[in-house]
């Protein structure tokens, strides 16, 4: 675990210091996180990234905004969660679209470190989010683009061990065709 916050913090010098050079018109700004207890794929945030719409029969209230960033100083992440678009569902109401939750855990050095340093714009499609989530359940939500970045992504996701895997309904096929709508 201390690793994985070392490395955090590392990448986090190592963009603050690539913010110096000359072409700071063209660095996007570095925010922060802002740390919440409530990491979930359903997140609108998420949904939003991944092309879908939480159905209005399975919200609770009105979402929650998530600021999105970088892990703040001392933040240690334990866990992560994979957030992308999963299999149809199909239930007495219907076919759904969902979304897969996927919690992984191991060292999660690598992983911090190429998607703290993601740089390149997602443009229209659908890229998998990750929280990254501490030992107490404290997450912060990485910056939309940070998964976009195919630089040792792949590599760092197999090092780890994959401790969940749940398919979450999301929204009601209309006419009951399965294909997902795009951004």
């Amino acid at each position: 675990m201390r690793a994985a916050g070392r490395g955090a913090t590392t990448a986090i010098a190592v963009l603050a210091l690539a913010g110096c050079s000359q072409s700071v018109a063209a660095q996007p700004a570095v925010t922060t996180a802002e740390v919440r207890t409530d990491a979930s794929c359903l997140d609108a945030e998420v949904l939003d990234a991944l092309g879908l719409e939480l159905d209005a029969s399975l919200r609770t209230g009105a979402p929650a905004a998530t600021t999105r960033g970088l892990p703040p100083d001392g933040f240690v992440p334990d866990t992560a969660l994979l957030c992308d678009r999963g299999t149809t569902l199909r239930d007495s109401a219907g076919r759904w679209w969902a979304v897969t939750s996927t919690r992984l855990e191991g060292d999660l050095e690598p992983l911090v470190g190429v998607m703290t340093r993601a740089s390149a714009a997602c443009g229209v499609g659908i890229v998998a989010q990750v929280w990254l989530v501490d030992a107490l359940g404290a997450a912060v939500l990485l910056p939309r683009e940070a998964a976009c970045s195919d630089d040792g992504l792949p590599a760092a996701l197999e090092q780890l061990d994959v401790v969940d895997r749940t398919e979450h309904p999301v929204a009601l096929v209309p006419g009951g065709t399965a294909q997902a709508p795009t951004p």
